[in-house]
This record gives structure tokens, sequence and C-alpha cells, in this order.
């Protein structure tokens, strides 16, 4: 036998050693001859030919034809010690054929079922008759009401992302006993489910938008075609600690920076006690005029950066629509400096190279012991207690400029 028990035959040739040759490997009119002569040494009478059977046959796999062959030979084994349909199977002719076929598969209740599958068949016959019945026949698919699957699918959609299947099986279950819907086993289903592509499961357990999202393949960049102050992103970010901007109250101060993008550098900083255009074209001032003027500002649309007094004559596509106020539209710092200004797209913050670089900084400057006292916590809307000793500007301003300078090193 060989490794997926396939019967093998010997073949002599010209006096020389006699070989050992895989039934499967045969042709077909061979494999049949082959059949013929093992059905005729069994004594038994071939029979009538199938070959719709054994077209079906041919059709699977090596690994099932096999499995049939070894049992087409054991039935056969069988019928001529005088066992037919369970009947005759005595435990001496058992005990035989698992001498001679060994003990995979050929226990008692084995040898029982094979007898059963092959009663009316004709030997010849005997391998498709044997193939697993979903190779011999095909399965009849589960029956489904549309409207059940329908009911199904909607009860995922309305429920959370992680609502079990099975109990939305059974809420289905529970509404077709009582509508006379066709609702199979909760296997049956799962199988269905199972099997549909990734993209509608998805779909159906977070929506399409948050499968689109997932399913998206992310864009790899190639900083190596860019040059230094060809591209520059521009971020504020709200840090987590109090400071003292000359007044005495204690405010979360917002960092604007701007950091090159073929290097992540960052090219400069500010502080200011909010988001503020003001601060920002100071910023891009003060940056063109330590590193020279950049090529292209990339930014998001908030009202700090893509306001006039930034972005003035910039053709910014993501302006809210509406009749413009008459009136001089004031030019942006931007355009008098040449540099070229490009917006992210809305709810795309990854994309910005300075929001990733942000992330870096909040965790090494935010919670800095020089902050003990100051710290602000990282809930957006924390207000300040009794407790809270804000530190002054040219503190934070000390440890933001070190930091980020040991960072870009």
């Amino acid at each position: 036998m060989s490794k997926l028990n396939v019967p093998t035959t010997i073949r002599e040739s010209d006096g020389r050693k006699p070989e050992l040759v895989n039934i499967l490997h045969l042709p077909e009119p061979e494999r049949r001859s082959w059949e013929a002569r093992q059905i005729e040494a069994a004594g038994l009478p071939a029979g009538e030919y199938d070959d719709a059977a054994h077209d079906r046959f041919a059709a699977v796999t090596p690994v099932m034809q096999a499995t049939a062959l070894r049992k087409a030979e054991i039935a056969r084994y069988l019928t001529a010690g005088g066992a037919s349909e369970g009947r005759g199977l005595t435990s001496e002719l058992a005990d035989q054929a698992r001498a001679k076929f060994g003990v995979d598969g050929t226990d008692k209740m084995t040898l029982r079922r094979i007898l059963r599958t092959v009663a009316g068949v004709d030997p010849v016959n005997f391998a498709p008759a044997l193939l697993p019945s979903h190779s011999r026949m095909g399965k009849p698919p589960a029956e489904f009401s549309a409207e059940a699957w329908a009911y199904f699918l909607t009860t995922i959609r309305d429920a959370g992302p992680h609502f079990p299947l099975k109990q939305a099986w059974r809420d289905v279950r529970d509404v077709a006993a009582r509508r006379g819907w066709a609702w199979p086993k909760y296997i049956t289903v799962w199988r269905r489910w199972d099997a549909m592509p990734e993209a509608e499961k998805l779909a159906a357990r977070h929506g399409t938008e948050e499968a689109i999202k997932r399913l998206a393949q992310p864009i790899r960049r190639d900083k190596t075609t860019i040059r230094s102050l060809e591209w520059v992103s521009l971020d504020g970010r709200t840090q987590d600690f109090w400071v003292d901007f000359g007044d005495g109250k204690p405010v979360r101060p917002v960092m604007l920076a701007l950091i090159d993008v073929a290097s992540n550098y960052v090219l400069g900083y500010e502080l200011a006690a909010s988001e503020n255009a003001v601060a920002t074209a100071r910023l891009i001032r003060n940056v063109c005029r330590e590193h020279s003027i950049f090529d292209r500002l990339y930014t998001d649309n908030g009202s700090a950066f893509a306001g006039h007094l930034v972005a003035g004559g910039a053709d910014f596509k993501w302006r809210g629509k509406g009749a413009a106020k008459p009136g001089v539209k004031p030019l942006g710092v931007c355009y008098h400096l040449g540099i070229e200004t490009k917006f992210a797209i809305p709810k795309n913050a990854k994309a910005k190279i300075a929001e990733r670089t942000f992330a870096t900084l909040s965790r090494v400057i935010d919670d800095r012991p020089e902050f003990l006292g100051a710290h602000a916590g990282h809930a957006p809307g924390a207000t300040p207690g009794k407790s809270v000793q804000p530190v002054a500007l040219a503190v934070a301003l000390a440890v933001n400029g070190f930091t980020s300078s040991r960072l870009a090193a």
C-alpha cells in the first residue's frame, strides 16, 4: 500500500524485478481492466459499467479516489466472502478483512456501512458508490427563506459589532417558527456566514464606511524622492499641562509645529494660548527666516491654518459653500512667500506627518517631572482645580524646545 492506501498491482517487465504500480497513475482503460481482473479474481459478476458514475469519480481529488478504491477492494472481499448488506459479516470474516487491509477503517461497524452502501450496486461500480456522499451525488443545499436570511443580517447590522452570531440565529429561529420561514440549524447558518466575502461580513458588522476604511490598502510613502523643505507639515496640539502666560491664569497651551516631511525634523514650533492664525503666520515666517522658504505646506482645514491670514489666495476646495461676503480678501503669508498650500481631506488626520510626530511628543513632554503640579490629564475638556500650579511660559518653552531637538537628533 502507498501512503494514501491506494491499491497497487505488480507488473513484471522483461524478467526484471517486479514493480509496484499506483492504480491512480494508470490511464483510465488500464484502471478499468485492473478492476475487472480484481472482480474476476474475487469470483463476482462485474455487472454493467456506469459511465456517469465513473465520470464523477474521475472528477474528485486523488485522496478521495484512493479512499474509495480501498473501500471498493474491501467491499469485493467481503462480498466474495458471503457478506451482503451487513448480513453474513461474521467476526471471522471481519478479522480476515482487518488482517488483509489493516486496522484503519475495518472495524465491524464501518465494514457493515460499506456493505450497505454497495447494496444493489454492480461490483464494477463499487468505487464511485463509495465516494463521500457529497462527491457522489452532491449534497443538497440547506433550505433558507430569503426573509429569514435578510432578518438575520438586519439583526447583526442593528446590534453591536460583537453581537453573538448564535444569538442572532436564535432571534430568527423564534420569528421563523411563527411566520413559517425555513431556517436551518445554527451550524448551517454559520457555514453560510463564514463563506461570505470578508468585505460583506465587515459591512454587516460595522457598516459600509468602516468596512471600506478597514479594507483600504494603506499608502506607503517613499521619502527617498522628497528633498528637504520640499514638503512641510503643519499642525497644532493642545498639551496636557497648565501654563501661566503672564496673567496668572492657568491655560492649556497649544503647540503649533512645522515638521519637514523628508526628515521628520521639527523646523520650528510656537506655544500659544489657543490655535490661532496670528501665531501660525508668525511661526511660518520664523521658520522661513531660519531655514529658508519651503516649497509646499501640508495642513488640515482648521480655521487657524485655512484662514485668509495664512492661506489667503489659495484655491481651498474644502471651504464651506455659500454666498461669499463682498469686499477685499487679504492674501496670506504663504501667498506672499510663494509657498504652495495643500489641505488634507477632512477626517484624514493620519495622513499628516505632524499628527504622528505629536503622538510621539505627547508621550515624552506632557508628563515630564518639570510639570509636577501642572498636569492637566489627558481629557480634552479638563479644567484647572485649586491645587493646580501652572508653570511659567519660559519653562514650557525650554522643555518643548529641548525635547523636540533631541527627538530630531
